[in-house]
C-alpha cells in the first residue's frame, strides 16, 4: 500500500514451474530452519522438497560441468519421474529445451552397500531415457570401479547412474557410473555465485507461442 506495488498472488504448486538450482537450494534451508533437520530430511510431507533439493544439486553440478543454465522441475501428476532437468540449447540458432528425466533414490545409513539401491531400482522397468540419481546421505566410501562392474552384470533399464554425495561442508561430488565413469566435485558457493543472474523460476509456455519459456519475476512459493 505504501509503495504502492501490488501484492504477489501465491503460487498454488510447483506444476509446470522450472526452478533455479539456487531457488531450491535455499528453499530447502528455509525449510530446514523452520521445521528442523529431523522433520525435513524425513517427513513423507516434504518429499517434493527433498527430491527438489537433489535435483537442484544435480542441476547445479551440471551447469558448472557443462557451462551452461540447468533448471528442475518437479513432477508433480504422474508416479514417474520425481523429476525432470531442462536447459535451453542454442547452438542451432534457435531455442531448443534439452530434458532429463530423474528418478531418485537415497543410499540411507543402514544401507552398507550402494549395488543394493542400485539394483532394487534396476529390477523395474522404467524408460531408456530416465537417468537414476543416488543420494548418498551415508558418508560411506564409495569404490567407483567394483561399484560400476556389479551393476553392469545386471540388466540396466537407465541412460545414466549418477551418484551425488557431500566430501565435505561445501563441497558436493557427483560420480557417473553408466554408462561410462565420470568423477566431478563442485563447491557450491563457488558454483551458486555463477549462476546469480539465472531467475529463480519460468514457466513452459504451450506451443505456438513466440518464445518456449516464460520468466515469472518475483513469485511467492510458500512453503509446505
Amino acid at each position: 500500500m505504501i509503495c504502492n506495488v501490488s501484492m504477489v498472488q501465491a503460487t498454488a504448486s510447483y506444476e509446470g514451474l522450472w526452478m533455479s538450482p539456487h531457488f531450491v537450494i535455499a528453499r530447502m534451508k528455509l525449510l530446514l530452519e523452520k521445521y528442523g533437520n529431523h522433520d525435513a530430511t524425513t517427513n513423507g510431507r516434504f518429499k517434493k522438497e527433498r527430491e527438489a533439493w537433489t535435483s537442484g544439486m544435480y542441476a547445479l553440478g551440471l551447469s558448472e560441468l557443462q557451462n551452461r543454465q540447468w533448471w528442475v522441475e518437479i513432477e508433480t501428476d504422474e508416479q514417474t519421474p520425481d523429476a525432470r532437468v531442462h536447459y535451453m540449447d542454442q547452438s542451432s540458432g534457435r531455442n531448443c529445451i534439452q530434458t532429463q528425466s530423474i528418478e531418485i533414490v537415497d543410499w540411507e545409513e543402514h544401507v552398507e552397500d550402494a549395488v543394493k539401491v542400485i539394483k532394487q531400482k534396476c529390477q523395474r522397468a522404467y524408460p531408456p531415457h530416465f537417468c537414476l540419481l543416488v543420494l548418498a546421505r551415508n558418508g560411506k566410501t564409495l569404490d567407483v570401479e567394483t561399484l560400476t562392474k556389479e551393476v553392469l552384470s545386471e540388466t540396466v533399464p537407465f541412460g545414466e547412474i549418477w551418484i551425488i554425495g557431500c566430501l565435505s561442508e561445501g563441497l558436493m561430488t557427483m560420480v557417473r557410473i553408466v554408462p561410462s565413469a565420470i568423477r566431478f566435485d563442485f563447491e557450491t558457493v563457488r558454483s551458486l555465485e555463477k549462476l546469480k543472474k539465472q531467475r529463480d523460476i519460468m514457466r513452459k509456455l504451450k506451443r505456438g507461442t513466440s518464445t518456449e519459456v516464460k520468466e515469472l519475476g518475483f513469485v511467492y512459493l510458500p512453503l509446505p
